[in-house]
């Protein structure tokens, strides 16, 4: 028997090489222990599925790199007098760009393939980012009527949503923009666009899972090749004609348009999340070194062209080293996936505590830009360096968002899930 133990976990071929030099009661021994060790792999397997550290750690990463992203947003939609605020401004900027990627990567890993039908599935999703969205985008709608309504000038809203150029504070405007909501939204709800984009990730989700859960990874990587394709869009576009692949006045849907977007990020947080055999050394520096080529593209292209357009002239060119669906981009956010996707933490002390951030990290997204305006106009009288004034900003926006959100849990847990998702 010990022979046996020490054999380990073989497949059918050894098991028929084996029948004919053991007896049948040692046959069925062997195969009982081949069905429990895997039994056990198969348990482990789900119980990382539904806790991962490393996915929490990614998740509160990519939440801080929204944060900061957004905090350096009034260095990069108008021009600034102070060229190291403009510098900052596409430095820091072009440092968080992978955040939302990331995002669409983890829900990929987490919920590809889909384990219940489409109606379910999307009774369980969509509701929890749908109702949220209309709710906090009507919250921030009102915040410049408020303003007016309270006695403060209307320039006070370009700090607090820098990328609207068209601040109101009528009751009217703040209105029509509420009735928008299920349709649009603006400078006003400026990171709102992602709930719209996640909507339709979810739609899509259950037509993906029936071939992903055949397990058929050519068919998964020819789409990504496809969807590297379009990758190119961004910069084709701007470079040659907005007119590509068929694109004209009468279709919108060029060649690769039905590969382009953020599904190609699902399939690769799915892929990708499977892990590999190389080791964490060369895996990290893998990731480091994918980080920083993506990052030298991104901050150069954006540097260049925020140094000679306004947003409020050319939004879309300056977007154009910035888009989340550009080969930079991807390079940035694979680059920290492959690289985080091998942290360990052992703490449980520190398990729980990213816990409880995961759980927290949806409303704290949604509220976040609430908080940005105010902690930035506290601290500029205070002369920091804009580095230290954007960690700054970070951590208070941050550890605020966290409290709020966790006390809604914890006071309101019936009616948390419509508030905070």
């Amino acid at each position: 028997m010990l022979q046996l133990i020490n054999l380990g976990h073989h497949h059918l071929l050894q098991i028929t090489f084996l029948a004919h030099k053991l007896s049948i009661e040692e046959l069925f021994l062997y195969i009982c222990l081949i069905n429990f060790i895997q039994g056990e792999k198969n348990y482990s397997e789900m119980a990382d599925k539904s806790r991962i550290i490393w996915v929490d750690v990614l998740r509160l990463m990519a939440l801080l790199m929204v944060i900061a992203g957004h905090s350096v947003d009034i260095y990069n939609a108008t021009p600034q007098d102070d060229a190291m605020n403009g510098f900052w401004g596409a430095f820091i900027g072009s440092l968080m760009r992978p955040s939302v990627p990331l995002f669409a990567m983890m829900t990929g890993l987490l919920l590809l393939p889909i384990k219940m039908p489409a109606g379910e599935f999307y009774r369980r999703r969509i509701p929890r980012v749908l109702i949220p969205m209309l709710i906090w985008s009507a919250v921030y709608y009102l915040i410049p009527w408020f303003t007016g309504v309270i006695g403060l000038d209307k320039s006070v809203i370009s700090t607090l949503f820098p990328f609207e150029f068209s601040p109101s504070q009528e009751w009217s405007d703040a209105i029509g923009n509420i009735a928008m909501i299920p349709f649009t939204f603006n400078g006003y709800t400026t990171h709102m666009w992602y709930l719209y984009m996640l909507i339709g990730l979810y739609l899509i989700m259950p037509f993906f899972s029936a071939w992903v859960e055949r397990n058929d990874s050519t068919l998964v990587r020819t789409y990504i090749i496809m969807w590297c394709c379009s990758l190119m869009l961004p910069y084709l576009t701007q470079l040659l004609s907005p007119d590509l692949f068929g694109v004209c006045a009468w279709n919108q849907f060029g060649t690769f348009y039905y590969f382009a977007g953020f599904t190609g990020y699902l399939l690769l947080g799915h892929l990708l999340g499977k892990g590999n055999p190389l080791p964490s050394r060369k895996i990290i520096a893998m990731g480091a070194m994918l980080y920083f080529a993506g990052y030298i593209i991104t901050y150069t292209g954006f540097s260049t062209l925020i140094a000679q357009y306004s947003y409020e002239e050319a939004p879309d060119l300056l977007e154009m080293f910035w888009q989340f669906c550009s080969p930079n981009v991807v390079l940035m956010a694979l680059g920290i996936f492959l690289a985080v996707q091998r942290v360990k933490i052992s703490s449980e002390r520190i398990q729980k505590i990213l816990a409880n951030i995961t759980k927290c990290s949806f409303g704290a997204y949604l509220m976040h830009y609430i908080f940005l305006g105010p902690i930035i106009i506290a601290l500029q009288p205070l002369g920091l360096p804009t580095p230290l004034c954007v960690i700054l900003t970070v951590l208070v926006v941050f550890a605020l968002c966290w409290g709020v959100t966790a006390a809604i849990y914890r006071f309101a847990p019936r009616i948390a899930r419509y508030i905070v998702g």
